[in-house]
């Protein structure tokens, strides 16, 4: 089997040093190159290809977050890793863009082995390197034009608090992607797993969150994108917001969280493939397309996901939605509301297109034991859930 070949950049030779005693067991399964400068890293990359870059985020002339960023440009199919002591502010927003993982310094061997071992694995088996080179060239996803100024407003106020950021992030897919990607992460001080907005929200704190959307990193949209690519965006998103309030009612508590993140990232893949395209040409799309350049978007998506290492049960309903699902009788699971969920907004004035409402499947869904006894009307909560998106859309 190839190696995998690892890129590791510090400009303090001894940190290098530290790294290379510490990574020593891999050297029969990974190559490593150890560089003290961005200049040399991407003279490097421009050479030979590589799977993975570590970088430090302080460094002299070229640092972290500006070799990462055009890492992502010339590179997108190098997985993007920061390894830094540095956490604040202003550090956080330049890194929350650029890295796909980050890590505190110091960070001990069996950390980085483990990140560098997830990032290494391709999720798609037929399409796995162009899968990895379109999700690794997405920094964050686009929010559509009309929601960039409300949302901007909302979240950089002066007197914002956890509920009502938790609120607006909510019906933004690219926000909640960014949120839960940073959240996740130890070097911003997550000690568990979380999938709530607001649990996101309590992990990052609002002044970096406040920073982070004020600083137009997250928040913002193309002036590339035709009006016919807006309404195709508007479409995918009032159907992800509409699942994601549906499937609240039908997971279980404990699997809400999930359900929700996975329902509003259920079109991952097509949003990020907006960012694919080159600033100089026109952004073009069409909801009936199911690949990017040949490559399914769910494959684009999951990858872009795992990229970030989103929570499992996240990634994996993300990744089963079209799947016919025969859940166990002791309960539905992430996978499966979601599946009920997007099910019953196809039929409301929410549905994405496509040829088939799958009738008898989501007959014997609704007939599972976890939604059976209960006396709701599940198709007129999906109308429901469809008109709350479309109120937040336009505003009210």
């Amino acid at each position: 089997m190839t190696k995998a070949r690892i890129l590791f950049v510090d400009d303090e030779p001894r940190i290098l040093d530290g790294l290379r005693r510490s990574l020593r067991g891999k050297r029969g399964e990974w190559d490593m190159t150890f560089v003290t400068s961005g200049a040399e890293a991407l003279d490097l990359l421009a050479e030979s290809p590589h799977d993975v870059v570590v970088s430090d985020m302080r460094m002299p002339g070229m640092d972290g977050a500006e070799l990462l960023t055009h890492v992502s440009v010339r590179h997108p199919e190098v997985a993007r890793v920061v390894l830094s002591g540095h956490t604040e502010q202003e550090a956080a927003i330049k890194v929350a863009v650029a890295g796909h993982r980050f890590l505190t310094k110091p960070s001990d061997a069996e950390n980085v082995i483990a990140v560098i071992e997830q990032l290494t694995y391709r999720t798609s088996s037929t399409h796995g390197a162009e899968a990895r080179r379109i999700a690794g060239a997405v920094r964050a996803l686009p929010t559509l034009p009309a929601h960039v100024d409300r949302l901007t407003a909302v979240l950089g106020a002066a007197d914002l608090d956890i509920s009502d950021a938790a609120q607006a992030a909510f019906h933004d897919v690219g926000l909640t992607a960014k949120l839960l990607q940073l959240s996740n992460s130890a070097f911003f001080g997550a000690r568990a797993r979380v999938a709530s907005v607001e649990s996101c929200l309590s992990a990052l704190g609002l002044p970096t969150f406040q920073a982070l959307v004020n600083a137009g990193q997250v928040l913002w949209s193309s002036t590339q994108w035709g009006p016919d690519v807006e309404r195709d965006l508007g479409i995918m998103w009032r159907h992800a917001v509409a699942t994601a309030h549906l499937v609240g009612f039908i997971a279980s508590p404990a699997n809400r969280p999930f359900a929700q993140a996975a329902a509003l990232l259920q079109h991952v893949g097509r949003f990020g493939c907006l960012t694919a395209v080159g600033s100089d040409s026109e952004v073009t799309m069409s909801l009936a397309a199911t690949d990017f350049q040949g490559v399914p978007y769910l494959d684009i998506g999951v990858e872009l996901l795992h990229l970030w290492d989103l929570p499992y049960p996240i990634v994996a309903a993300v990744a089963e939605r079209d799947l016919r699902h025969r859940p166990p009788s002791s309960g539905l699971g992430v996978s499966a509301a979601v599946r009920v969920a997007h099910l019953l907004i196809q039929q409301t004035d929410a549905r994405y297109p496509d040829n088939d409402t799958h009738d008898d499947e989501l007959a014997e869904l609704l007939a599972h034991p976890q939604l059976e006894p209960y006396p709701t009307d599940w198709r007129s909560a999906a109308q429901e859930a469809s008109a709350k998106a479309e109120q937040w859309s336009i505003g009210e």
